[in-house]
Protein backbone atom coordinates (compact mmCIF):
# COMPACT_ATOMS: atom_id res chain seq x y z
CA UNK A 1 0.00 0.00 0.00
CA UNK A 2 1.58 3.27 -1.12
CA UNK A 3 1.90 5.97 1.53
CA UNK A 4 -0.85 8.53 0.98
CA UNK A 5 -1.39 10.71 4.00
CA UNK A 6 1.35 9.81 6.46
CA UNK A 7 1.25 10.75 10.12
CA UNK A 8 4.33 10.31 12.26
CA UNK A 9 2.79 9.46 15.60
CA UNK A 10 6.03 9.82 17.53
CA UNK A 11 9.75 9.37 17.30
CA UNK A 12 11.60 7.69 20.13
CA UNK A 13 13.84 10.08 22.02
CA UNK A 14 16.61 7.54 22.22
CA UNK A 15 16.94 5.02 19.42
CA UNK A 16 20.63 4.21 19.59
CA UNK A 17 22.45 1.01 20.25
CA UNK A 18 22.59 1.71 23.97
CA UNK A 19 18.80 1.86 24.21
CA UNK A 20 18.38 -1.22 22.03
CA UNK A 21 20.66 -3.19 24.30
CA UNK A 22 17.86 -3.29 26.90
CA UNK A 23 15.63 -5.27 24.48
CA UNK A 24 16.40 -8.69 23.02
CA UNK A 25 15.26 -7.71 19.54
CA UNK A 26 15.61 -3.93 19.55
CA UNK A 27 13.08 -1.17 20.14
CA UNK A 28 10.36 0.43 18.11
CA UNK A 29 11.91 3.67 16.89
CA UNK A 30 8.83 5.13 15.21
CA UNK A 31 5.27 4.28 14.22
CA UNK A 32 3.90 5.47 10.89
CA UNK A 33 0.17 5.36 10.18
CA UNK A 34 -0.91 5.26 6.54
CA UNK A 35 -4.69 5.53 6.68
CA UNK A 36 -6.06 5.81 3.17
CA UNK A 37 -9.67 6.43 2.19
CA UNK A 38 -11.91 3.96 0.36
CA UNK A 39 -9.85 4.08 -2.83
CA UNK A 40 -6.16 4.89 -3.07
CA UNK A 41 -6.21 7.16 -6.09
CA UNK A 42 -2.41 7.14 -6.53
CA UNK A 43 -2.24 3.35 -6.92
CA UNK A 44 -0.67 2.79 -10.37
CA UNK A 45 -2.49 -0.54 -10.73
CA UNK A 46 -5.90 1.09 -10.60
CA UNK A 47 -8.03 1.17 -13.74
CA UNK A 48 -7.81 4.84 -14.75
CA UNK A 49 -11.20 4.67 -16.48
CA UNK A 50 -12.86 4.82 -13.07
CA UNK A 51 -10.96 7.76 -11.61
CA UNK A 52 -14.27 9.61 -11.39
CA UNK A 53 -15.72 6.82 -9.21
CA UNK A 54 -12.67 6.74 -6.91
CA UNK A 55 -12.71 10.51 -6.50
CA UNK A 56 -16.46 10.70 -5.91
CA UNK A 57 -16.50 7.91 -3.31
CA UNK A 58 -13.57 9.40 -1.42
CA UNK A 59 -15.12 12.88 -1.51
CA UNK A 60 -18.36 11.58 0.02
CA UNK A 61 -16.55 9.66 2.75
CA UNK A 62 -14.86 10.91 5.93
CA UNK A 63 -11.54 9.12 6.25
CA UNK A 64 -10.85 7.40 9.57
CA UNK A 65 -8.79 9.62 11.81
CA UNK A 66 -5.27 8.48 12.60
CA UNK A 67 -5.96 8.89 16.33
CA UNK A 68 -8.71 6.24 16.12
CA UNK A 69 -6.25 3.77 14.62
CA UNK A 70 -3.53 4.71 17.08
CA UNK A 71 -5.72 3.90 20.11
CA UNK A 72 -6.06 0.27 18.97
CA UNK A 73 -2.30 -0.31 18.83
CA UNK A 74 -0.68 -2.34 21.60
CA UNK A 75 2.68 -0.63 21.19
CA UNK A 76 4.23 2.81 20.89
CA UNK A 77 7.64 4.29 20.10
CA UNK A 78 10.21 3.33 22.71
CA UNK A 79 8.68 -0.08 23.45
CA UNK A 80 10.64 -3.27 22.96
CA UNK A 81 9.78 -4.89 19.64
CA UNK A 82 7.24 -7.69 20.18
CA UNK A 83 5.93 -9.58 17.14
CA UNK A 84 2.92 -10.84 19.11
CA UNK A 85 1.77 -7.31 19.91
CA UNK A 86 2.23 -6.35 16.26
CA UNK A 87 0.02 -9.24 15.09
CA UNK A 88 -2.60 -8.64 17.78
CA UNK A 89 -2.81 -4.95 16.89
CA UNK A 90 -3.48 -5.80 13.24
CA UNK A 91 -6.21 -8.22 14.26
CA UNK A 92 -7.85 -5.62 16.52
CA UNK A 93 -7.90 -3.18 13.63
CA UNK A 94 -9.48 -5.75 11.31
CA UNK A 95 -12.30 -6.23 13.84
CA UNK A 96 -13.40 -2.66 13.16
CA UNK A 97 -16.26 -2.90 10.69
CA UNK A 98 -15.48 0.47 9.10
CA UNK A 99 -12.05 -0.74 7.91
CA UNK A 100 -11.92 -2.86 4.77
CA UNK A 101 -8.36 -3.98 5.45
CA UNK A 102 -5.54 -3.49 7.94
CA UNK A 103 -1.96 -4.70 7.89
CA UNK A 104 1.09 -3.90 9.98
CA UNK A 105 4.65 -4.45 8.81
CA UNK A 106 7.94 -3.85 10.57
CA UNK A 107 11.22 -2.78 8.94
CA UNK A 108 14.59 -3.21 10.62
CA UNK A 109 16.74 -0.07 10.78
CA UNK A 110 20.48 0.06 10.44
CA UNK A 111 20.89 0.59 14.19
CA UNK A 112 18.96 -2.58 15.06
CA UNK A 113 15.71 -0.87 15.96
CA UNK A 114 12.43 -0.97 14.03
CA UNK A 115 10.10 1.24 12.04
CA UNK A 116 6.52 -0.03 12.22
CA UNK A 117 4.14 0.93 9.39
CA UNK A 118 0.39 0.62 10.02
CA UNK A 119 -1.56 0.47 6.75
CA UNK A 120 -5.37 0.68 6.75
CA UNK A 121 -8.02 1.18 4.10
CA UNK A 122 -11.51 2.40 4.89
CA UNK A 123 -14.70 0.57 4.02
CA UNK A 124 -17.80 2.35 2.76
CA UNK A 125 -19.51 3.22 6.03
CA UNK A 126 -22.92 4.68 5.07
CA UNK A 127 -25.63 2.11 4.42
CA UNK A 128 -29.33 2.22 3.67
CA UNK A 129 -30.72 -1.20 4.55
CA UNK A 130 -34.06 -1.49 2.74
CA UNK A 131 -36.32 -4.40 3.65
CA UNK A 132 -38.61 -5.34 0.78
CA UNK A 133 -40.62 -8.55 0.58
CA UNK A 134 -41.50 -10.21 -2.72
CA UNK A 135 -43.13 -13.38 -1.35
CA UNK A 136 -46.72 -12.38 -2.14
CA UNK A 137 -46.31 -9.18 -4.10
CA UNK A 138 -44.09 -6.22 -3.39
CA UNK A 139 -44.26 -5.02 0.23
CA UNK A 140 -42.12 -2.49 2.12
CA UNK A 141 -41.00 -3.85 5.50
CA UNK A 142 -38.81 -1.02 6.73
CA UNK A 143 -35.41 0.54 6.48
CA UNK A 144 -32.33 1.29 8.52
CA UNK A 145 -29.96 4.14 7.74
CA UNK A 146 -26.69 3.91 9.57
CA UNK A 147 -23.26 5.49 9.50
CA UNK A 148 -20.53 3.30 11.00
CA UNK A 149 -17.78 5.92 11.04
CA UNK A 150 -19.25 9.33 11.89
CA UNK A 151 -16.80 12.04 10.74
CA UNK A 152 -14.03 9.44 10.79
CA UNK A 153 -14.28 8.92 14.57
CA UNK A 154 -15.33 5.24 14.57
CA UNK A 155 -18.71 6.02 16.17
CA UNK A 156 -21.85 4.42 14.71
CA UNK A 157 -25.29 6.05 14.62
CA UNK A 158 -28.43 4.60 13.05
CA UNK A 159 -32.13 5.32 12.71
CA UNK A 160 -34.50 2.50 11.86
CA UNK A 161 -38.11 1.58 11.17
CA UNK A 162 -39.15 -2.03 10.67
CA UNK A 163 -42.63 -3.45 10.27
CA UNK A 164 -43.30 -7.04 9.44
CA UNK A 165 -45.88 -9.23 11.11
CA UNK A 166 -45.75 -8.63 14.87
CA UNK A 167 -42.63 -6.46 14.63
CA UNK A 168 -43.03 -2.71 14.37
CA UNK A 169 -39.93 -1.09 15.81
CA UNK A 170 -38.56 2.36 15.24
CA UNK A 171 -35.89 4.28 17.07
CA UNK A 172 -32.29 5.38 17.31
CA UNK A 173 -29.12 3.49 18.21
CA UNK A 174 -25.48 4.36 18.72
CA UNK A 175 -22.25 2.47 19.26
CA UNK A 176 -18.67 3.49 19.94
CA UNK A 177 -15.68 1.15 20.38
CA UNK A 178 -13.59 3.95 21.93
CA UNK A 179 -15.70 5.80 24.48
CA UNK A 180 -14.08 9.20 25.20
CA UNK A 181 -10.84 7.97 23.65
CA UNK A 182 -10.56 4.84 25.84
CA UNK A 183 -10.92 1.12 25.13
CA UNK A 184 -14.41 1.03 26.63
CA UNK A 185 -17.28 0.11 24.28
CA UNK A 186 -20.69 1.73 24.60
CA UNK A 187 -23.86 0.60 22.83
CA UNK A 188 -27.34 2.05 23.33
CA UNK A 189 -30.71 2.02 21.61
CA UNK A 190 -34.07 3.60 22.37
CA UNK A 191 -37.38 3.42 20.53
CA UNK A 192 -40.91 2.14 20.36
CA UNK A 193 -42.32 -1.26 19.48
CA UNK A 194 -45.84 -2.39 18.68
CA UNK A 195 -46.27 -3.32 22.37
CA UNK A 196 -44.66 -0.26 24.01
CA UNK A 197 -41.12 1.07 24.39
CA UNK A 198 -37.60 -0.32 24.62
CA UNK A 199 -34.28 0.85 26.05
CA UNK A 200 -31.02 -1.09 25.70
CA UNK A 201 -27.60 -0.10 26.99
CA UNK A 202 -24.26 -1.89 27.33
CA UNK A 203 -20.91 -0.66 28.63
CA UNK A 204 -18.06 -3.12 28.17
CA UNK A 205 -14.31 -3.31 28.48
CA UNK A 206 -13.46 -6.35 26.35
CA UNK A 207 -10.23 -8.29 26.50
CA UNK A 208 -7.61 -6.36 24.53
CA UNK A 209 -6.82 -9.09 22.03
CA UNK A 210 -4.82 -11.96 23.48
CA UNK A 211 -2.77 -9.49 25.53
CA UNK A 212 -5.45 -8.17 27.88
CA UNK A 213 -5.85 -9.64 31.34
CA UNK A 214 -9.15 -8.08 32.43
CA UNK A 215 -12.59 -7.65 30.93
CA UNK A 216 -15.78 -6.21 32.35
CA UNK A 217 -19.36 -5.56 31.32
CA UNK A 218 -22.49 -3.78 32.50
CA UNK A 219 -25.79 -4.01 30.64
CA UNK A 220 -29.39 -2.85 31.09
CA UNK A 221 -32.51 -3.75 29.10
CA UNK A 222 -36.11 -2.70 29.45
CA UNK A 223 -38.32 -3.89 26.63
CA UNK A 224 -42.02 -4.25 25.82
CA UNK A 225 -42.82 -6.68 23.03
CA UNK A 226 -45.27 -9.29 21.80
CA UNK A 227 -44.23 -12.92 21.77
CA UNK A 228 -45.73 -14.22 18.56
CA UNK A 229 -47.06 -17.80 18.46
CA UNK A 230 -47.93 -19.15 15.00
CA UNK A 231 -51.18 -21.07 15.50
CA UNK A 232 -51.19 -23.26 12.39
CA UNK A 233 -49.43 -23.83 9.11
CA UNK A 234 -51.42 -23.35 5.92
CA UNK A 235 -49.53 -22.28 2.78
CA UNK A 236 -52.75 -21.01 1.16
CA UNK A 237 -53.86 -18.78 4.05
CA UNK A 238 -52.36 -16.10 6.25
CA UNK A 239 -51.68 -17.84 9.55
CA UNK A 240 -53.36 -16.56 12.68
CA UNK A 241 -51.09 -15.51 15.50
CA UNK A 242 -51.44 -15.51 19.27
CA UNK A 243 -49.71 -12.49 20.78
CA UNK A 244 -48.49 -12.56 24.36
CA UNK A 245 -47.64 -9.07 25.71
CA UNK A 246 -44.33 -9.25 27.59
CA UNK A 247 -42.23 -6.87 29.62
CA UNK A 248 -38.60 -7.83 30.13
CA UNK A 249 -36.21 -6.00 32.46
CA UNK A 250 -32.62 -7.07 33.04
CA UNK A 251 -29.45 -5.66 34.56
CA UNK A 252 -26.06 -7.32 35.00
CA UNK A 253 -22.45 -6.57 35.91
CA UNK A 254 -19.55 -8.98 35.36
CA UNK A 255 -15.76 -9.00 35.72
CA UNK A 256 -13.45 -11.65 34.21
CA UNK A 257 -9.72 -12.29 34.75
CA UNK A 258 -7.51 -14.10 32.24
CA UNK A 259 -4.65 -16.24 33.56
CA UNK A 260 -1.97 -17.87 31.41
CA UNK A 261 0.04 -17.20 28.28
CA UNK A 262 -0.85 -15.95 24.82
CA UNK A 263 -3.47 -18.28 23.35
CA UNK A 264 -3.26 -20.72 26.28
CA UNK A 265 -5.24 -19.31 29.16
CA UNK A 266 -7.89 -19.90 31.76
CA UNK A 267 -10.60 -17.46 32.72
CA UNK A 268 -12.24 -16.90 36.07
CA UNK A 269 -14.80 -14.27 36.91
CA UNK A 270 -17.95 -13.32 38.73
CA UNK A 271 -21.10 -11.38 38.00
CA UNK A 272 -24.43 -10.38 39.44
CA UNK A 273 -27.66 -10.10 37.48
CA UNK A 274 -31.29 -9.13 37.91
CA UNK A 275 -34.13 -10.21 35.62
CA UNK A 276 -37.85 -9.61 35.80
CA UNK A 277 -40.24 -10.86 33.13
CA UNK A 278 -44.01 -10.56 33.32
CA UNK A 279 -47.13 -10.32 31.19
CA UNK A 280 -48.75 -6.90 31.61
CA UNK A 281 -52.03 -7.64 29.81
CA UNK A 282 -54.14 -10.40 28.27
CA UNK A 283 -53.10 -12.45 25.26
CA UNK A 284 -54.42 -11.20 21.93
CA UNK A 285 -55.35 -12.85 18.67
CA UNK A 286 -54.28 -11.52 15.25
CA UNK A 287 -56.61 -13.41 12.90
CA UNK A 288 -55.17 -13.98 9.47
CA UNK A 289 -52.03 -12.09 10.44
CA UNK A 290 -53.93 -8.80 10.83
CA UNK A 291 -51.91 -7.17 13.61
CA UNK A 292 -53.71 -3.82 13.31
CA UNK A 293 -57.04 -5.39 14.34
CA UNK A 294 -56.12 -7.47 17.35
CA UNK A 295 -58.79 -9.03 19.53
CA UNK A 296 -58.86 -10.73 22.90
CA UNK A 297 -57.93 -14.40 22.62
CA UNK A 298 -60.49 -16.98 23.69
CA UNK A 299 -60.05 -19.09 26.79
CA UNK A 300 -59.12 -22.24 24.89
CA UNK A 301 -56.14 -20.59 23.18
CA UNK A 302 -54.92 -19.07 26.44
CA UNK A 303 -55.09 -22.44 28.17
CA UNK A 304 -52.95 -24.00 25.44
CA UNK A 305 -50.01 -21.78 26.41
CA UNK A 306 -50.49 -21.71 30.20
CA UNK A 307 -47.48 -24.00 30.75
CA UNK A 308 -45.31 -21.26 29.21
CA UNK A 309 -46.74 -18.40 31.23
CA UNK A 310 -44.36 -18.36 34.19
CA UNK A 311 -43.32 -14.90 35.41
CA UNK A 312 -39.77 -14.39 36.66
CA UNK A 313 -38.12 -12.12 39.19
CA UNK A 314 -34.66 -13.24 40.20
CA UNK A 315 -31.33 -11.88 41.39
CA UNK A 316 -28.40 -14.21 40.71
CA UNK A 317 -24.74 -14.32 41.68
CA UNK A 318 -22.72 -16.02 38.93
CA UNK A 319 -19.35 -17.76 38.76
CA UNK A 320 -17.62 -17.79 35.36
CA UNK A 321 -14.96 -20.33 34.38
CA UNK A 322 -13.29 -21.06 31.07
CA UNK A 323 -10.25 -22.40 29.30
CA UNK A 324 -8.90 -21.78 25.83
CA UNK A 325 -6.13 -23.16 23.68
CA UNK A 326 -6.35 -21.16 20.45
CA UNK A 327 -4.35 -19.53 17.69
CA UNK A 328 -5.29 -17.35 14.74
CA UNK A 329 -4.98 -17.70 10.97
CA UNK A 330 -6.02 -15.33 8.17
CA UNK A 331 -8.18 -16.39 5.23
CA UNK A 332 -9.91 -14.72 2.30
CA UNK A 333 -13.02 -15.88 0.48
CA UNK A 334 -15.00 -17.17 3.46
CA UNK A 335 -17.86 -14.81 4.37
CA UNK A 336 -16.77 -12.24 1.81
CA UNK A 337 -15.19 -12.53 -1.61
CA UNK A 338 -11.76 -10.96 -1.06
CA UNK A 339 -11.98 -9.51 2.44
CA UNK A 340 -9.49 -10.81 5.00
CA UNK A 341 -10.90 -12.64 8.04
CA UNK A 342 -9.15 -13.72 11.24
CA UNK A 343 -10.14 -17.27 12.18
CA UNK A 344 -9.74 -18.87 15.60
CA UNK A 345 -8.37 -22.40 15.57
CA UNK A 346 -8.06 -24.70 18.56
CA UNK A 347 -10.67 -25.09 21.28
CA UNK A 348 -12.52 -23.11 23.94
CA UNK A 349 -14.88 -24.07 26.73
CA UNK A 350 -16.79 -21.79 29.05
CA UNK A 351 -19.06 -22.51 32.01
CA UNK A 352 -21.31 -20.22 33.99
CA UNK A 353 -23.12 -21.23 37.18
CA UNK A 354 -25.51 -18.72 38.74
CA UNK A 355 -27.24 -19.10 42.12
CA UNK A 356 -30.21 -16.92 42.98
CA UNK A 357 -30.31 -14.71 46.06
CA UNK A 358 -33.93 -15.22 47.24
CA UNK A 359 -33.57 -12.54 49.92
CA UNK A 360 -33.58 -9.91 47.15
CA UNK A 361 -36.22 -11.29 44.73
CA UNK A 362 -39.13 -13.71 44.55
CA UNK A 363 -37.64 -16.70 42.70
CA UNK A 364 -35.14 -19.23 43.97
CA UNK A 365 -33.26 -21.13 41.28
CA UNK A 366 -29.95 -22.30 39.87
CA UNK A 367 -28.98 -21.49 36.27
CA UNK A 368 -26.13 -22.92 34.20
CA UNK A 369 -24.65 -22.21 30.75
CA UNK A 370 -22.05 -24.29 28.89
CA UNK A 371 -20.47 -22.99 25.66
CA UNK A 372 -18.04 -24.79 23.33
CA UNK A 373 -15.99 -23.76 20.30
CA UNK A 374 -13.52 -25.58 18.09
CA UNK A 375 -11.72 -24.68 14.88
CA UNK A 376 -9.72 -27.07 12.67
CA UNK A 377 -7.83 -26.67 9.41
CA UNK A 378 -6.59 -29.11 6.80
CA UNK A 379 -4.61 -27.35 4.14
CA UNK A 380 -6.85 -24.50 3.02
CA UNK A 381 -10.01 -26.18 4.31
CA UNK A 382 -11.58 -25.02 7.59
CA UNK A 383 -14.09 -26.64 9.93
CA UNK A 384 -15.67 -24.62 12.76
CA UNK A 385 -17.95 -26.01 15.47
CA UNK A 386 -19.98 -24.00 17.99
CA UNK A 387 -22.46 -25.09 20.67
CA UNK A 388 -24.23 -23.77 23.74
CA UNK A 389 -26.56 -25.31 26.34
CA UNK A 390 -28.64 -23.59 29.04
CA UNK A 391 -30.63 -25.01 31.95
CA UNK A 392 -32.50 -23.73 35.00
CA UNK A 393 -33.36 -25.64 38.17
CA UNK A 394 -36.36 -24.33 40.08
CA UNK A 395 -35.58 -24.79 43.77
CA UNK A 396 -39.13 -23.78 44.70
CA UNK A 397 -40.81 -26.40 42.50
CA UNK A 398 -43.63 -28.25 44.29
CA UNK A 399 -43.13 -31.88 45.19
CA UNK A 400 -43.75 -34.11 42.19
CA UNK A 401 -43.04 -31.36 39.66
CA UNK A 402 -39.83 -31.52 37.62
CA UNK A 403 -37.25 -29.07 38.93
CA UNK A 404 -35.21 -28.75 35.73
CA UNK A 405 -36.85 -26.47 33.19
CA UNK A 406 -36.08 -23.98 30.41
CA UNK A 407 -33.56 -26.29 28.75
CA UNK A 408 -32.15 -24.78 25.54
CA UNK A 409 -29.51 -26.11 23.21
CA UNK A 410 -28.06 -25.11 19.85
CA UNK A 411 -25.12 -26.30 17.81
CA UNK A 412 -23.61 -25.48 14.44
CA UNK A 413 -20.91 -27.04 12.28
CA UNK A 414 -19.56 -25.04 9.32
CA UNK A 415 -17.01 -26.26 6.77
CA UNK A 416 -15.31 -24.05 4.17
CA UNK A 417 -13.87 -26.15 1.35
CA UNK A 418 -11.71 -24.95 -1.55
CA UNK A 419 -11.45 -27.19 -4.66
CA UNK A 420 -7.89 -25.98 -5.31
CA UNK A 421 -5.51 -23.28 -4.21
CA UNK A 422 -6.25 -21.16 -7.28
CA UNK A 423 -9.99 -21.83 -7.27
CA UNK A 424 -12.46 -18.94 -7.12
CA UNK A 425 -15.09 -21.32 -5.65
CA UNK A 426 -15.78 -21.65 -1.93
CA UNK A 427 -17.93 -24.64 -0.97
CA UNK A 428 -19.71 -23.98 2.33
CA UNK A 429 -21.38 -26.81 4.24
CA UNK A 430 -23.47 -26.12 7.34
CA UNK A 431 -25.34 -28.33 9.78
CA UNK A 432 -27.31 -26.72 12.61
CA UNK A 433 -29.66 -27.93 15.28
CA UNK A 434 -31.52 -26.16 18.07
CA UNK A 435 -34.41 -26.71 20.42
CA UNK A 436 -36.07 -26.13 23.75
CA UNK A 437 -37.33 -28.61 26.33
CA UNK A 438 -39.58 -28.17 29.39
CA UNK A 439 -39.81 -24.45 28.70
CA UNK A 440 -41.82 -22.45 31.23
CA UNK A 441 -41.54 -19.13 29.46
CA UNK A 442 -42.76 -18.47 25.87
CA UNK A 443 -40.96 -20.53 23.24
CA UNK A 444 -41.61 -21.57 19.64
CA UNK A 445 -39.43 -22.10 16.58
CA UNK A 446 -40.29 -22.16 12.89
CA UNK A 447 -38.62 -23.92 9.98
CA UNK A 448 -38.77 -21.07 7.47
CA UNK A 449 -36.84 -17.82 7.38
CA UNK A 450 -33.31 -16.70 6.64
CA UNK A 451 -31.59 -19.19 8.96
CA UNK A 452 -33.91 -22.09 8.15
CA UNK A 453 -35.17 -23.51 4.85
CA UNK A 454 -35.13 -20.24 2.95
CA UNK A 455 -37.87 -20.93 0.39
CA UNK A 456 -40.47 -20.65 3.16
CA UNK A 457 -41.73 -17.64 5.10
CA UNK A 458 -40.60 -17.24 8.70
CA UNK A 459 -44.04 -18.26 10.00
CA UNK A 460 -44.12 -21.63 8.23
CA UNK A 461 -43.96 -24.90 10.19
CA UNK A 462 -43.96 -24.04 13.94
CA UNK A 463 -42.35 -26.48 16.37
CA UNK A 464 -39.90 -27.03 19.20
CA UNK A 465 -36.83 -28.79 17.70
CA UNK A 466 -35.18 -28.04 14.35
CA UNK A 467 -32.32 -29.24 12.16
CA UNK A 468 -31.16 -27.59 8.93
CA UNK A 469 -28.48 -28.66 6.46
CA UNK A 470 -27.15 -26.19 3.89
CA UNK A 471 -24.82 -26.41 0.90
CA UNK A 472 -23.59 -23.30 -0.93
CA UNK A 473 -21.16 -22.85 -3.80
CA UNK A 474 -19.93 -19.24 -3.58
CA UNK A 475 -18.14 -18.16 -6.74
CA UNK A 476 -16.06 -15.00 -7.08
CA UNK A 477 -16.30 -13.62 -10.63
CA UNK A 478 -13.63 -10.90 -10.68
CA UNK A 479 -15.43 -8.85 -13.35
CA UNK A 480 -16.68 -6.56 -14.77
CA UNK A 481 -15.24 -3.80 -12.52
CA UNK A 482 -12.67 -5.59 -10.37
CA UNK A 483 -11.08 -2.38 -9.01
CA UNK A 484 -14.40 -0.84 -7.96
CA UNK A 485 -16.48 -3.69 -6.55
CA UNK A 486 -16.49 -7.44 -6.07
CA UNK A 487 -19.14 -9.57 -7.73
CA UNK A 488 -20.01 -13.21 -7.40
CA UNK A 489 -22.73 -15.82 -7.63
CA UNK A 490 -24.18 -18.44 -5.31
CA UNK A 491 -25.82 -21.82 -5.84
CA UNK A 492 -27.60 -23.05 -2.71
CA UNK A 493 -29.46 -26.04 -1.36
CA UNK A 494 -31.31 -26.20 1.99
CA UNK A 495 -32.87 -29.21 3.72
CA UNK A 496 -34.45 -29.25 7.14
CA UNK A 497 -37.09 -30.57 9.48
CA UNK A 498 -38.92 -29.38 12.56
CA UNK A 499 -40.53 -31.51 15.27
CA UNK A 500 -43.36 -30.42 17.56
CA UNK A 501 -41.56 -31.10 20.83
CA UNK A 502 -43.47 -29.50 23.68
CA UNK A 503 -43.85 -26.13 21.92
CA UNK A 504 -47.46 -24.89 21.71
CA UNK A 505 -49.07 -25.44 18.29
CA UNK A 506 -46.03 -27.42 17.14
CA UNK A 507 -46.05 -29.94 14.31
CA UNK A 508 -43.82 -32.38 12.50
CA UNK A 509 -43.05 -30.80 9.14
CA UNK A 510 -41.41 -33.81 7.56
CA UNK A 511 -38.28 -33.16 5.54
CA UNK A 512 -38.44 -29.97 3.49
CA UNK A 513 -35.93 -28.69 0.94
CA UNK A 514 -35.20 -25.67 -1.23
CA UNK A 515 -32.81 -24.75 -4.01
CA UNK A 516 -31.82 -21.46 -5.54
CA UNK A 517 -29.22 -19.15 -6.98
CA UNK A 518 -28.14 -15.63 -6.27
CA UNK A 519 -25.85 -12.69 -6.85
CA UNK A 520 -23.32 -11.39 -4.34
CA UNK A 521 -21.60 -8.04 -4.23
CA UNK A 522 -19.22 -6.01 -2.10
CA UNK A 523 -18.35 -2.33 -2.28
CA UNK A 524 -15.60 -1.25 -2.37
CA UNK A 525 -13.58 -4.10 -3.85
CA UNK A 526 -12.03 -6.13 -1.06
CA UNK A 527 -14.69 -5.17 1.47
CA UNK A 528 -15.69 -7.70 4.11
CA UNK A 529 -19.32 -6.46 3.98
CA UNK A 530 -21.34 -8.23 1.31
CA UNK A 531 -24.89 -7.99 0.03
CA UNK A 532 -26.91 -10.76 -1.58
CA UNK A 533 -29.93 -11.18 -3.82
CA UNK A 534 -31.20 -14.77 -3.87
CA UNK A 535 -34.01 -16.46 -5.81
CA UNK A 536 -35.14 -19.66 -4.05
CA UNK A 537 -37.74 -22.33 -4.87
CA UNK A 538 -39.19 -24.97 -2.55
CA UNK A 539 -38.52 -28.52 -3.72
CA UNK A 540 -42.04 -29.92 -3.75
CA UNK A 541 -44.03 -32.01 -6.20
CA UNK A 542 -46.33 -29.14 -7.19
CA UNK A 543 -43.71 -26.38 -7.35
CA UNK A 544 -44.07 -24.01 -10.29
CA UNK A 545 -41.74 -21.40 -11.72
CA UNK A 546 -43.69 -18.58 -10.03
CA UNK A 547 -43.37 -20.11 -6.56
CA UNK A 548 -39.97 -18.53 -5.94
CA UNK A 549 -38.96 -16.37 -2.98
CA UNK A 550 -36.76 -13.34 -3.56
CA UNK A 551 -34.50 -12.51 -0.61
CA UNK A 552 -32.22 -9.50 -0.30
CA UNK A 553 -29.81 -9.33 2.63
CA UNK A 554 -26.72 -7.55 3.90
CA UNK A 555 -24.05 -9.98 4.98
CA UNK A 556 -24.10 -13.74 4.62
CA UNK A 557 -27.13 -15.46 6.22
CA UNK A 558 -24.79 -17.78 8.10
CA UNK A 559 -21.07 -17.97 8.76
CA UNK A 560 -18.46 -16.95 11.29
CA UNK A 561 -19.56 -13.31 11.20
CA UNK A 562 -23.12 -14.21 12.29
CA UNK A 563 -24.32 -15.25 15.77
CA UNK A 564 -24.84 -18.93 16.46
CA UNK A 565 -28.67 -18.90 16.73
CA UNK A 566 -31.40 -17.01 14.88
CA UNK A 567 -33.84 -14.40 16.18
CA UNK A 568 -36.62 -16.91 16.79
CA UNK A 569 -34.41 -18.77 19.23
CA UNK A 570 -32.69 -15.78 20.82
CA UNK A 571 -36.01 -14.20 21.84
CA UNK A 572 -36.57 -17.15 24.21
CA UNK A 573 -33.14 -18.28 25.37
CA UNK A 574 -31.84 -16.24 28.34
CA UNK A 575 -28.61 -14.31 27.90
CA UNK A 576 -25.54 -15.34 29.86
CA UNK A 577 -24.62 -12.99 32.72
CA UNK A 578 -21.24 -12.15 31.17
CA UNK A 579 -22.61 -11.85 27.63
CA UNK A 580 -19.85 -11.99 25.03
CA UNK A 581 -17.21 -12.00 27.78
CA UNK A 582 -18.36 -15.41 28.96
CA UNK A 583 -18.32 -16.61 25.34
CA UNK A 584 -14.84 -15.16 24.73
CA UNK A 585 -15.97 -12.77 21.99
Amino acid sequence: MALGTVLLIAVAAQAGAGASAECDDGRIARVVIDNVSIFEETDPDRDRRFNWAYTTANALHFRTRASVIQRELLFEPGDCFDAIRIDESARLLREMTFLADAEIRAERRGDGDWDVIVETRDDWSTTLDLRIRFDQGLAFEGARLYEQNVLGTGHEVSVFYFERDVTRDYGLSLYTPQLTGTRWDLAAAVGRSRAGTFVRQELAYPFVGEIGRWAGRQAYIREDYFFDYVLADDPDLEASHLLVPMRDKAFDVALVRRIGSHGHSSLVGAGISYRAMDYPSEALLAPGGDYANRETADVGLVQSIEDQGEALEVVRLAMLLGHRNIWWVQRRGLDSMRGLQDIRLGAEVGFELARSLPAFARDDDLAATLSLYTGLESGQHLVIGRARADARRDLDAPRGVAEWKDLYGDAELIAYLFPSEASTHTIVLRASGLGGWSTRTPFQLTLGGERGVRAYDFERFPGGHRVVFTLEDRLYLGFPFRDVLDTGTTLLLDAGRIWAGDAPFGQDSGWRAAAGLGLRGAFPAGSRATFRLDVIWPIERATQLGDFRLRFSFGEPFGLLRPLADHGFLRSRPGAVAGRLGEFR
